[in-house]
């Protein structure tokens, strides 16, 4: 079968000249066919060009989101880093409980007098009613968790119940805590070394006279025989009230240990302390004489809690 041609012709309005070009039929379909594909890809290229127009705000929202969940893990990376702090304190504090409670247990061994410690309530940490959570904001949960993903929603919330527990679990270490240190300091200021190396000469009760009146009284104390001179300890630590001379117990020294307790050494030689000072348990505070109203060598010792003579001879159970 021949071949089809077709001829074009075109003519100049200027020149008047006329042109002609002479084309195979398949050429011609040819470029029909390219004409209609470049058509195609030009009305694909304008709808792709609407379609994104369109899409422009959605993608501009979808980054905005991607943002703020950006800064939502920051903020969740920062409160498990401040999470983790709060968890080391708690480990922290933890230790030093069990270091006091272990202390407290061995001066509670060595005291055998702690069944006498005055009766009183202690409160430790804050009082109840007045207890908030200070660094702990419900408002940290946005009102708009429901159109967060889920896993960041379940994660802010599980790190305030973390948080929340953290606080009230380290509350309850410190109250112990404050427990532990009151009845530490309650233990120390029982007075338990004996005070001087000796015999009882004298016990708590007996009748005594008094010089000062010429009448008899109870004995408020006990009398150890020792020889002059012997070094005198205080029996707990504590703060001096007095040190002096005295009327019936010649030179006297007055020993405040906190809690209620006191002691009294009397009769003594020498002094080694003033009114005011700070005495650690077992420090040397004077020695064994035979001054004021006294036969011969010896120490007057006396116990007090809440002002009252107790009997010295429950607390005697140390040697320095």
């Amino acid at each position: 079968m021949a071949k089809k041609f077709y001829t074009i012709l075109i003519a100049s309005e200027k020149s008047g000249k006329i042109k002609n070009y002479i084309i195979s039929s398949l050429t011609l379909k040819i470029f029909a066919t390219f004409l209609g594909i470049a058509m195609a890809v030009f009305s694909l290229m304008i709808c792709d060009n609407v379609i994104y127009k369109k899409k422009i705000p959605d993608l501009q929202e979808l980054r905005a989101q991607t943002h703020s969940q950006q800064a939502e893990i920051h903020s969740l990376m920062a409160k498990v880093s401040s999470l983790e702090e709060q968890t080391n304190r708690l480990k922290e504090i933890e230790k030093q409980m069990k270091r006091d409670l272990k202390e407290a247990h061995e001066l509670k061994k060595a005291k055998k007098a702690f069944s006498i410690i005055p009766k009183k309530k202690i409160y430790a940490g804050t009082k109840e009613g007045t207890m908030e959570v200070t660094f702990i904001r419900e408002d940290e949960v946005s009102l708009l968790d429901n159109e967060r993903p889920p896993l960041i929603s379940h994660l802010r919330q599980d790190l305030l119940k973390l948080r929340k527990e953290a606080y009230q679990r380290r509350q309850k270490f410190q109250e112990f805590q404050e427990l532990l240190r009151n009845q530490k300091s309650i233990l120390l200021a029982i007075p338990s070394l004996w005070p001087v190396l000796g015999r009882i000469s004298s016990e708590f009760g007996d009748t005594r006279l008094s010089g000062s009146s010429g009448g008899t009284r109870p004995h408020r104390g006990v009398d150890i025989a020792a020889p002059l001179g012997s070094p005198i300890a205080a029996t707990a630590g504590g703060t001096v009230s007095f040190a002096g001379r005295d009327l019936e117990c010649g030179r006297l020294i007055c020993i405040d240990h906190g809690h209620g307790f006191s002691t009294i050494y009397g009769h003594l030689k020498e002094i080694f302390v003033q009114t005011g000072d700070k005495i650690r348990e077992g420090q040397t505070v004077g020695t064994v004489g035979s001054s004021g109203n006294s036969t011969g060598p010896h120490l007057h010792y006396e116990v007090r809690l809440q002002g009252n003579p107790v009997n010295p001879a429950h607390y005697l159970n140390q040697i320095k």
